[in-house]
């Protein structure tokens, strides 16, 4: 039955049935636009109801106003009696099928003797398409019956100029088209011009009508908006020449089988996991879609695809941290396909981060903390803290780099796809570090950590250690890239390395635990989690107590009504420490607060106000404390880990239907008294290059074979695959270990090529950094150390003692 179960799930087939309780949200009116539904499908995404379209990448706006471009809705069809938002319409019913993907609304009159189903949803499979489809049917009346409707694009966009509506005929039938130009670009510098769109509809009649001599009749309207005409064309021919619903329900099937996570015993939570699921998954693109896109992905923004359309409003559809260190972890796991989509946005828009780290007097590519089209700063300018000293985003994109080739050992990818964006993220940090000669080590000023309400502060935990952890996989990463990085020398990695080692490391002995930031009193408020961060997801090493002190201080100062994703935080960390108590109770606090009625709408804020609407920054860190917490799985070089597996809290079973390691996919079922782990489909030769422990026993690993345990488990590359995999099998990936005195390091000195080589490096970037001082001395910013001249000046001397001996 367990294997049976899995091959269901692997096929494409939904292992739940198909009109599940769990899968429907059901109202009785609509709620305001903030908590109602978003639909998308990875290249279009609209609120439910709402007058706006957004696509995949299409932005309008000057530099910290880009948000995405809103086109208006051709596709917002609704019935008349059913779409006030004011009064309670009369006999109308609201439903949100996750199942399938569709919004439906209900009219059924008893004394009109008839029943009007509508429902709307994004294709997942011509993903340029929205459905609209009407289905009139008579109960009882025998006269005439006629339906009114409407079609409600809103005003005219701001954010297009809009060409002359046009006819179009496809294959016979005849659609307005309608196509337009956005206004601004996001930084002429990068990018030439406007964005095209073209949108195909049809005029829908204001009564849709059911003649005497019918019974049920069913009117069906298309909506297709592209990137250009000839994709616009090509998506109508295929509609017209294809089962356009049955691709969508298999595209579906397929997203359920990689997000469909379920617990038993407790419906309200299970219920809480598919709307995490579904608005995330939503915001993907499917795994096929009937033509590929001229576009491609441009990230996940902190309210999905489907909103962002506004000024200052919904993050404006642009992404931060929040991709790389809240959505990405669990569709890493579920979904690598699009993880790699993920990244690959972030190589997309490099030539920006690299003007963004000259500008600021830094080597390297540094990352806007808000991305949007060029990848140029985009942050508002109300907010001018955060993109002057939130630079941990540059470590972050390069940490998920870490992870997914953790998840895949993909050494292919590292060397072509990622090599530079990891090198040059690596300098960025390098160049960041200022040199302090008392304590012998390098520290992060002028810096803000994920605690927003603290800027420019000295070492920040969090950054040092993300710094850290990229100047190591820096190194590990610029040794397996030496051929194609050319003019760069084994001296620069080995900098990496040796600035990575001497970043200080904040930790106050007499109460073992990591202070926020060098200033930090204890006791002082928080935004959000920062330290417990260190735990998970960056496992940063630390004594079992050091981490409960964290975890014990940072909660009784943490904003009670912060990000949700703080509490699924501590969850993991409570989860480590086996306080299942408190892992509970902060389990419950990361979505009971945040998820709004009747849909399951994530929202940002705790309070009760709705904040930004379908924040899946939220999901994101609620499935987390699944899969990384509760199920135990963690990426580490060379291995996937299952530790511990336990069960949620009131449930009685688990059941995650794929997770991805190394090009094999397996399902997690955790019940209450064990384990067990099924494997479905590898890519090639991948069982060959695995090994397999249950429990601390080896096992022999086949595909379709089931394994039973109760403890831990490790899926991992065989030692004697990685060296044959690996001509550069010397390249090693060090541990992240900072706060040691740069003397202390192996008891060596520097070479003579490396002294010189960085005490010039550093002796001009202390001259860089004397000019921005006193510029931002004019500015009233404060004053720069100057601390990298002492450096160089300690350098200079250590070297003339050196060769005096």
């Amino acid at each position: 039955m367990w294997l049976l179960t899995f091959f269901t799930v692997a096929l494409g087939v939904s292992a739940v049935c198909a009109n599940d309780y769990n899968f429907l949200f059901n109202a009785t009116k609509l709620p305001n636009k903030a908590v109602t539904p978003t639909l998308a499908n990875g290249h279009l995404g609209f609120v439910v109801y709402g007058d706006s379209v957004h696509l995949n990448g299409v932005y309008n706006g000057l530099k910290g106003v880009s948000h995405r471009a809103r086109i208006p809705n051709y596709a917002n069809i609704q019935l008349a009696n059913c779409s006030s938002l004011q009064t309670q319409p009369r006999n109308c019913r609201y439903q949100l099928d996750m199942r399938s993907g569709k919004f439906r609304t209900t009219l059924e009159d008893p004394a009109g003797g008839y029943r009007v189903e509508h429902e709307v949803y994004p294709n997942r499979h011509f993903d340029q398409t929205i459905v609209n489809r009407i289905h009139l049917r008579r109960l009882s009346s025998s006269q005439t019956i006629e339906i009114e409707t409407r079609q409600r694009i809103g005003v005219k966009s701001v954010d297009l100029v809009e060409e002359p509506l046009e006819k179009l005929t496809v294959d016979g039938e005849e659609f307005l088209l309608l196509c337009a130009k956005t206004r601004q670009v996001e930084d002429p510098k990068y990018q030439r011009e406007g964005h095209t769109v073209c949108v195909a509809y049809k005029q829908v009649p204001r009564k849709l009508t059911l003649t005497a001599e019918e019974t049920d009749r069913e009117f069906l309207f298309l909506t297709v908006f592209s990137h250009t005409r000839q994709e616009l064309e090509q998506e109508l021919r295929g509609l017209k020449a294809n089962d356009h619903e049955r691709l969508h329900r298999l595209e579906m099937d397929r997203m359920w089988a990689k997000y469909g996570i379920r617990v038993e015993g407790n419906d309200r939570l299970d219920r809480v996991i598919k709307a995490s699921a579904f608005y995330l998954s939503s915001s993907l693109p499917s795994q096929t879609s009937f033509q590929p896109s001229s576009y491609p992905f441009y990230g996940l923004s902190p309210s999905g695809l489907g909103r962002g359309g506004k000024k200052l409003a919904e993050y404006q559809g642009h992404s931060f941290w929040d991709t790389e260190m809240w959505m990405f972890p669990p569709i890493l796991l579920l979904d690598p396909q699009n993880a790699r989509k993920l990244l690959h946005y972030r190589t997309l828009v490099t030539e920006a981060a690299a003007d963004y780290a000259r500008r600021n007097g830094y080597e390297g590519w540094q990352y806007a903390w808000e991305s949007a089209y060029t990848g140029r700063e985009v942050t508002p300018d109300h907010c001018p803290q955060v993109p002057e000293y939130q630079h941990h985003i540059t470590g972050d994109i390069a940490y998920a780099v870490r992870l997914y080739y953790y998840a895949t050992g993909d050494l292919d990818w590292l060397r072509s796809d990622v090599c530079r964006l990891v090198y040059e993220t690596a300098r960025f940090w390098k160049s960041r570090v200022d040199y302090n000669a008392d304590t012998d080590t390098f520290d992060i000023g002028r810096i803000m950590g994920p605690d927003e309400d603290h800027h420019n502060v000295t070492n920040s935990i969090y950054t040092n250690v993300i710094a850290a952890h990229n100047l190591f996989f820096g190194a590990f990463v610029g040794c397996h890239c030496r051929e194609s990085l050319a003019g760069v020398t084994e001296d620069e990695f080995a900098q990496f390395l040796r600035v990575a080692k001497s970043i200080t490391l904040p930790y106050n002995a007499q109460y073992d635990v990591h202070p926020e930031y060098k200033e930090y009193t204890f006791g002082t408020p928080i935004k959000q989690a920062d330290v417990v961060l260190l735990g998970y997801p960056l496992e940063f090493p630390m004594k079992q107590s050091t981490k409960a002190n964290n975890l014990r201080l940072y909660s009784m100062v943490t904003r009670p009504d912060g990000p949700a994703m703080t509490w699924a935080i501590h969850t993991i960390g409570h989860l480590d420490l086996n306080e299942l108590d408190h892992a509970a109770a902060m389990f419950r606090k990361s979505y009971q607060q945040y998820l709004r009625a009747p849909f399951h709408v994530w929202s940002e804020n705790g309070d009760g106000a709705d904040g930004a609407g379908n924040f899946i920054t939220g999901a994101g860190g609620f499935l987390q404390s699944l899969i990384n917490g509760y199920a135990g799985v963690r990426l580490r070089h060379g291995k996937l880990v299952i530790d511990n597996p336990r069960l949620p809290p009131a449930t009685t079973r688990l059941f995650i239907p794929e997770l991805n390691f190394a090009g094999v996919k397996f399902a997690l079922d955790i019940g209450q008294s064990g384990f067990r782990i099924t494997f479905g489909a590898a890519a090639g030769e991948s069982f060959e290059k695995l090994t397999l422990l249950v429990d601390d026993l080896e096992r022999d690993l086949f595909e379709g074979c089931e394994y039973t345990g109760s403890n831990n488990a490790e899926v991992r590359l065989r030692n004697d695959q990685k060296a044959a995999d690996d001509e550069h099998s010397s390249c090693t990936l060090h541990d992240t270990v900072l706060g040691m005195r740069l003397a202390d390091q192996d008891g060596r000195l520097l070479s003579t090529t490396q002294l010189i080589v960085l005490s010039l490096t550093v002796g001009l970037l202390g001259v860089l950094y004397s000019i921005r001082a006193a510029f931002r001395n004019k500015r009233g910013r404060g004053k720069v150390s100057t601390d990298k001249e002492n450096m160089s000046k300690r350098l200079q001397k250590k070297q003339k003692n050196k060769s005096a001996k």
